[in-house]
């Protein structure tokens, strides 16, 4: 079960280092730290763009710009029901292990209960896999997004980006 995600940006190593506190039933939690780097990140932020999408279920029929403005809206909302905190990219002690690389980042969804999976592929160990809730899911494409915006990777701008990332303003269209 997942207990705690954590997202910085690594400067040094110029990736993102993504720190997973995990339990099994009966066990003592888990932590694993994995490094993403850029490219990793520029093809996992398309696949989190898609997932969101997905979770909005707008109609079909909809144009493409009403179906984008959907998809932002929902995401705004969904992540902000998240228990989320944010950290200054000081504030996190440095990993208790190495950073292990990871290779491929899969995500889609599981049919039997309709959860998020995302499987992270480490060199040289077991692939390491996540199973996630909605508010979860939305989340963790916020946490990402911000980070690979602060790490100024330069990478084409997807809409989940865009979406607004604060409470709305009062008078504000979203109110």
């Amino acid at each position: 079960m997942l207990q705690n995600i954590s997202v910085r940006f690594d400067p040094v190593e110029d990736r993102l280092v993504l720190k997973l506190i995990l339990k099994a039933a009966g066990q003592h939690s888990q932590e694993h730290w994995l490094h993403l780097t850029r490219r990793t990140c520029a093809h996992w932020r398309q696949d989190l763009q898609a997932m969101v999408d997905l979770s909005a279920q707008a109609p079909e029929r909809l144009d493409p710009a009403a179906k984008r403005d959907i998809s932002s809206g929902h995401h705004q909302a969904m992540a902000s029901q998240a228990k989320m905190r944010s950290e200054s990219i000081l504030d996190g002690a440095p990993p208790v292990y190495a950073p292990l690389l990871v290779m491929k980042i899969t995500c889609g969804r599981r049919r039997s209960d309709q959860r998020w999976v995302i499987t992270f592929e480490r060199r040289h160990l077991p692939a390491l896999g996540l199973i996630l809730s909605d508010q979860t899911m939305h989340a963790l494409g916020r946490a990402v997004t911000r980070r690979i915006q602060a790490a100024a990777w330069a990478l084409p701008p997807i809409p989940m980006e865009s979406a607004p990332t604060g409470p709305a303003k009062e008078g504000g269209p979203w109110h």
